[in-house]
C-alpha cells in the first residue's frame, strides 16, 4: 500500500487545495485516509486499508469539495474504527449494492411465486397495477430489508387516495406475502405490514330488480350480439362468474341431464363445481349447440380461444334497457336475490354461487329451506314472470 506522499499534517481545505494534479496527500491523524488528486485537477477523499484478515482494499468517500474535510474525517473515522474491529467495508459495500430491492421482490412475488403457487392471472396482473401505482414509484428502490412500518403506511395511504380502501387493503396483502417471501430467504426477520392495520371496506349489494331485469332480457333478446346476449343471459341464470362463462367448453356440459360440470382450473375456489341448471338455461344452450363451432360456448375472433369480454354488449345492453349503470358482477348478485326472495335457502344459494364458505353467501341476506335445482328454476321463472 504506498503512502509515500504522505503529509506529516493532519488534512486540511487549505492542503486541498494547494495539492499538485496527480498528487495523493495523505493525513497525519487517520491512517489511511487521504485526498487523491487526478491529472485533470479532480480531487476526491480515499480511505486506504488492511483488515486484520490481512485483505486491502480501498474506498472512495467522496468528491471534494461537495464534501466537506469534516464529513470525509468523520466518514473516515466510523471506517477505521470498524476496519479495527476485524470490518471489511469494501465487502459490506458491495452485499449493500447486492441487497434485494421491494422492485426486486415485486418481480420474484409476480414472476417467481404468482407461478408456482399459482395465482390467477388475474390475481397477478392486479398485484402488478397496485404495486406499479403505489408501491414501487415510492420505494422501489429502497432495500427491502431496511423498509419499516412507516413505510408500508405511506404505500397504503397513496393506495387509499388514488382508489380507495379496497385497492388498498390489496395492497397491503401483495406487500405482506412478499414480506413474508424475504423473511423466508433470510433477507429479513419481521413482517412491518403486521403494524398496519385494514380499512373498512364497504361491501357492494346492489342488484337489479325485477322490472330491470325484464328490460335487460327483452333487450337481450333483440340485441345483434347474439353470443353477447346469451353470455348475459347465463350470467344471470347461473350466478356464475364471467371467467366461468367467457371458458366455458361443451365439454363440460351435460345438457341431457341439466349439469354443468365446472373444472377446478376454472373456478375462483380451485374446485369442481357441479351446477344444476335451469331448463331455460338449457334450452339457450341447445340451441347454441346448432351453431357451435369449436370447443368454446363463446369463441373469440380466432375461434381456437375464448371471447374475451363483454364490455361493448353490456353497455349497449343496458342503454337499450333505460335501466341505468350496472356491473356485470351484478347479475351474480342479482340471481342470489330472486333464489332468496323464492325461499332457497343458505345452502342453496351457496352451492348454485359456488361458495366454499358460509358467510360469503350471508353477505346477500337470511334465507329459507329449499334444494339447488328447485331455486334455480323458481329464480329463472320469477325472472320471465317480472
Amino acid at each position: 500500500m504506498d503512502m509515500s506522499n504522505r503529509s506529516h499534517k493532519r488534512l486540511t481545505k487549505t492542503l486541498i487545495d494547494q495539492a499538485a494534479p496527480g498528487e495523493t496527500v495523505w493525513d497525519a491523524e487517520i491512517r489511511g485516509f487521504g485526498v487523491r488528486i487526478t491529472p485533470s485537477g479532480v480531487r476526491s477523499f480515499i480511505l486506504q486499508y488492511r483488515t486484520l484478515k490481512g485483505e486491502q482494499g480501498k474506498l472512495v468517500l467522496g468528491r471534494y469539495p461537495t464534501m466537506p474535510v469534516d464529513e470525509a474525517r468523520r466518514i473516515a473515522r466510523e471506517h477505521r474504527v470498524s476496519i479495527d474491529k476485524g470490518g471489511n467495508p469494501s465487502r459490506e459495500r458491495q452485499q449493500i449494492r447486492a441487497a434485494p430491492t421491494l422492485a426486486d421482490y415485486a418481480t420474484i412475488y409476480c414472476d417467481v411465486y404468482g407461478v408456482q403457487k399459482p395465482l390467477r392471472a388475474n390475481t397477478i396482473k392486479e398485484a402488478r397495477r397496485v404495486l406499479r401505482l403505489y408501491a414501487l414509484p415510492k420505494c422501489g428502490r429502497r432495500k427491502i430489508a431496511d423498509l419499516v412500518a412507516s413505510d408500508v403506511r405511506a404505500m397504503i395511504s397513496n393506495a387509499r387516495e388514488g382508489s380507495g380502501n379496497a385497492q388498498a387493503n390489496r395492497l397491503l396483502a401483495v406487500l405482506s406475502r412478499m414480506f413474508n417471501l424475504a423473511i423466508e430467504d433470510d433477507v429479513r426477520t419481521t413482517n412491518p405490514c403486521k403494524a398496519v392495520k385494514k380499512g373498512a371496506e364497504g361491501q357492494r349489494s346492489e342488484h337489479l330488480t325485477p322490472d330491470h331485469v325484464r328490460k335487460l332480457l327483452a333487450a337481450c333478446d333483440a340485441h345483434d350480439d347474439r353470443g353477447g346476449a346469451n353470455a348475459v343471459k347465463l350470467l344471470l341464470f347461473t350466478g356464475a362468474r364471467l371467467r366461468e362463462v367467457l371458458h366455458a367448453e361443451w365439454s363440460q356440459f351435460d345438457l341431457e341431464k341439466g349439469y354443468w360440470i365446472k373444472p377446478s382450473s376454472h373456478t375462483k375456489q380451485k374446485r369442481e363445481h357441479r351446477l344444476a341448471l335451469a331448463p331455460e338455461s338449457v334450452a339457450i344452450l341447445r340451441e347454441m349447440r346448432f351453431e357451435r363451432n369449436g370447443p368454446y360456448l363463446f369463441p373469440g375472433r380466432s375461434e381456437v380461444a375464448p371471447r374475451h369480454d363483454l364490455k361493448r354488449p353490456w353497455a349497449a345492453l343496458l342503454k337499450a334497457a333505460g335501466i341505468g349503470h350496472y356491473r356485470l358482477h351484478d347479475l351474480r348478485r342479482t340471481t342470489a336475490s330472486f333464489m332468496i326472495s323464492t325461499q332457497s335457502d343458505m345452502a342453496t344459494v351457496g352451492k348454485a354461487l359456488g361458495h366454499t364458505q358460509a358467510q360469503t353467501t350471508a353477505r346477500y341476506a337470511s334465507l329459507f329451506t329449499s334444494v339447488q335445482r328447485d331455486g334455480t328454476e323458481r329464480a329463472v321463472a320469477a325472472m320471465l314472470a317480472a
